[in-house]
Formats: C-alpha cells, sequence, structure tokens
C-alpha cells in the first residue's frame, strides 16, 4: 500500500510570482517527480508559515498551469471581513492576536490518515504539530548562515528550523557534508534520523545546446565576447567572485591576451561592494567583464554551453547547483575544493584552494592554451553529470520515506 505524504508547498506559493530562488526551483522539481511517484500517495499543504496572502486557488492554477497533479489538504481563502482591516493600527492589533487576511480551513480526513509531513525548506509548522499521526521531516540545505554569520544575515531563520525539527522529528540534507555540520551543531538530534539526498540539474534547462542561431542572439543580447569565461551564482561575498575577477585579470594582463573575457551571470545579492571594488579597479580592462545580472531559465543552456570554461570558486556550498548545470552543458568546471563540492564534481573538475591566487591563475591559463586539456574535462564532466537527475533525487526520496514511515 502507498504512502501518504503531505508535502509543504508554502515555499512554490511564496516564490513563485516573482522570485524563483534556489529552494523554490529544487522544491518543484521535487513536487513534480514526486506527484508522479506510484509508491507514494501525495497531497499538498499550504499554511503559510510566514503568512503571505495566496490563495489555494492560485497555487492550484500554478500547480495545474506545470502539469503537476497534486490535491490539497486544506483551503487557504481571504477573511471575507475583518473590520478596519487596512488600518495600520488595527492590522498590528490583528496580527499580535493571531489574525490574519488569509486563513486556513483543514481536511481532517487527510491530514489525520496522511504518514509523512515534509518541509523543504521553512520550520515546521504549529498547526501540523497537532497531528502525532504524522511524522515531520524537513529539508537542511545548509548552515552557512550559522557558520559564517560575517558572510551572511538570516542566522536566526536557520536556527529556527534546526530547532523545529524537534527531538523526534527528521531531517534530509542535501549533501553529506551538509548532514556533518547539522550534526556538529545540533548533536542532540538522532543520527538515524538524518538522511542525505543529493540535489540535480534540470535536464530541460541544461543541456548541451549547440543552437547557432539562438547563440547568436544570446550573444547580441548581453554583448558576450567570442570567448569567455564564465561564472554564474548571486554575487554575494561567500561566492568568492572578486577573487575570479583579480585572477581572470592577472591571466589577460601578464599573457597579453586580447581574445578572452570574463562574463558574471547572478543578481547581486547581500554586500557585494567589495566585487564591484574589483572591477572598477580594473580600469582600462572593464570593457573585458560582463556583468549580465539575473538572466532568464531559457538563455542559461547557451550561455553555459558556449564558455569557454566554468569557474565557481565559492568559500562554501550546502550542495552547490551551479557547478552541476556547467558539466551537464558539456563545460570544462573549475571549483574550490571546499564543503560538498567535492561531492558533486568528483574527479570530472579541476578543484582549488579558494585563497591560491597562484593556482587559479595557472589553471586558467593551462586551459586557455591547451584545447585538450579543456576538452577533456568537459568530457569528464559531461560524463559525471549522468549520475544525478530529479528522478533519481525522488526516488531516493521515496526510499527516505518507507525507512521514516517504518521506524
Amino acid at each position: 500500500m502507498s504512502i501518504k505524504v503531505i508535502l509543504d508547498a508554502d515555499v512554490i506559493a511564496d516564490f513563485y510570482k516573482d522570485n524563483r530562488t534556489g529552494i523554490f526551483r529544487v522544491t518543484l522539481a521535487f513536487f513534480r517527480e514526486l506527484s508522479k511517484n506510484n509508491a507514494i500517495e501525495t497531497f499538498y499543504s499550504h499554511l503559510s508559515v510566514l503568512h503571505n496572502e495566496t490563495s489555494t486557488k492560485e497555487v492550484n492554477d500554478f500547480f495545474s498551469e506545470n502539469s503537476i497533479s497534486i490535491k490539497e489538504t486544506n483551503k487557504r481563502h481571504r477573511r471575507t471581513f475583518l473590520p478596519f482591516r487596512k488600518e495600520k493600527l488595527f492590522r498590528y492589533f490583528y496580527n499580535k492576536i493571531g489574525i490574519y487576511n488569509y486563513k486556513n480551513v483543514h481536511f481532517e480526513e487527510v491530514l489525520g490518515k496522511a504518514k509523512i509531513f515534509h518541509s523543504f525548506y521553512y520550520p515546521i509548522n504549529n498547526d501540523i504539530r497537532k497531528y502525532g499521526n504524522l511524522k515531520k521531516v524537513i529539508t537542511i540545505h545548509d548552515l552557512i548562515p550559522i557558520l559564517f554569520p560575517d558572510l551572511h544575515f538570516n542566522a536566526t531563520f536557520i536556527e529556527n528550523i534546526i530547532k523545529s525539527i524537534g527531538e523526534d522529528g527528521y531531517a534530509v540534507c542535501v549533501s553529506e557534508n551538509t548532514k556533518k555540520d547539522l550534526l556538529n551543531y545540533a548533536p542532540h538530534l538522532n543520527p538515524e534520523h538524518v538522511f542525505v539526498n543529493l540535489l540535480a540539474a534540470s535536464e530541460s534547462l541544461f543541456y548541451e545546446c549547440n543552437d547557432v542561431e539562438k547563440f547568436s542572439s544570446i550573444k547580441e543580447k548581453y554583448n558576450l565576447p567570442e570567448k569567455y569565461f564564465l561564472s554564474v551564482g548571486t554575487l554575494e561575498p561567500r561566492k568568492n567572485v572578486d577573487f575570479v575577477i583579480r585572477n581572470f585579470i592577472r591571466v589577460i594582463k601578464e599573457n597579453d591576451i586580447d581574445d578572452l573575457g570574463l562574463v558574471l551571470v547572478g543578481a547581486k545579492g547581500w554586500d557585494y561592494d567589495k566585487i564591484f571594488d574589483e572591477y572598477n579597479n580594473a580600469q582600462e580592462l572593464k570593457g573585458k567583464i560582463i556583468i549580465t545580472g539575473r538572466v532568464p531559465d531559457e538563455d542559461l543552456a547557451s550561455l553555459y554551453s558556449h564558455a569557454h570554461s566554468f569557474y565557481y570558486m565559492s568559500f562554501y556550498e550546502g550542495f552547490g547547483l551551479p557547478p552541476l548545470e556547467a558539466m551537464q552543458c558539456g563545460v570544462a568546471t573549475v571549483t574550490s575544493n571546499t564543503s560538498s563540492l567535492p561531492e558533486v564534481v568528483g574527479n570530472a573538475g579541476i578543484m582549488l584552494s579558494p585563497d591560491d591566487d597562484e593556482s587559479l591563475s595557472q589553471t586558467m591559463l593551462n586551459l586557455y592554451v591547451n584545447e585538450d586539456l579543456r576538452k577533456e574535462y568537459a568530457k569528464k564532466g559531461l560524463e559525471r553529470s549522468k549520475l544525478f537527475s530529479w528522478e533519481k533525487s525522488a526516488d531516493e526520496l521515496v526510499s527516505i520515506y518507507q525507512k521514516i514511515s517504518d521506524h
């Protein structure tokens, strides 16, 4: 008999309209695969930990548009009458006593009979704690804000997520390294209740894209050079982009290279001034560095596939999707040798210390002058990427559900 599993859709409801974060994409990929898996019967809840104003109808419409067939465990709708709801003082008072514009109606039949509740990010909702039949599972993506408070600002939220696992809850970590971090930080957790489930990169978004016409328009759109190094990720201190810029400039200056650019793809993140200081210091070489900002999903495969090589020198990652995306597009990949990145890249990429200028500039030069070396790593990366898929990740997650169900 299949296990009834409730998937928390709060991340999807909160971010599908305008800010599709990495965690949103991961959650959506799991919803897509798990809702098709015959070993479990899936439902979704949208109780809104953050009390955001998205209705069940809006979430259902989004799932329908994305061909995801899944039923809800509660109805969330706007209260028809709330006196003076727009007045600031009244709104403050209502929130203080726990009354919000939207309210939930629970379907006790599903919530009372299901076996597992899985949140893909947010702390376990207090409403869910009332159901003793539900085994509570939460995905832990990383502990970076706790481990590196100087590189981040939301440590309290991550602490609350971990606290919500409780004594009898379960955690699913996105890498062995994240599992190690979690158990070090929260030694009270039962190690047998902590699992690892590696992520994947979308096969429809990240693939070898050899479409010449498409690349021609992408090239024009972003003013790309013929030959370029590529880096993808939010522009923030943890991603160590200033290190990549500095060594790129060094390589082209010292070796009189004039046919090579550096393309940085990603939105401006927290405290990005250091990156732009490095960029502004480049002066006459500024034209060699292109900062695109966030780019639409449909442009990524072409951008990756036509890159000369890919650089991801992040100080720390919970998993690290961009290197996997690059390898899946057939690009020679260079990453830092820290945290979870060796689990993703294996021996299919070049791994270096994220503060070793000499090694990075030498690697950049080696890949630039040695076409055979570049092709070798492009091929290795492509082979390595075949070990990962969302279908495989979902199957492994279902196996975890079965183990939890038997506990």
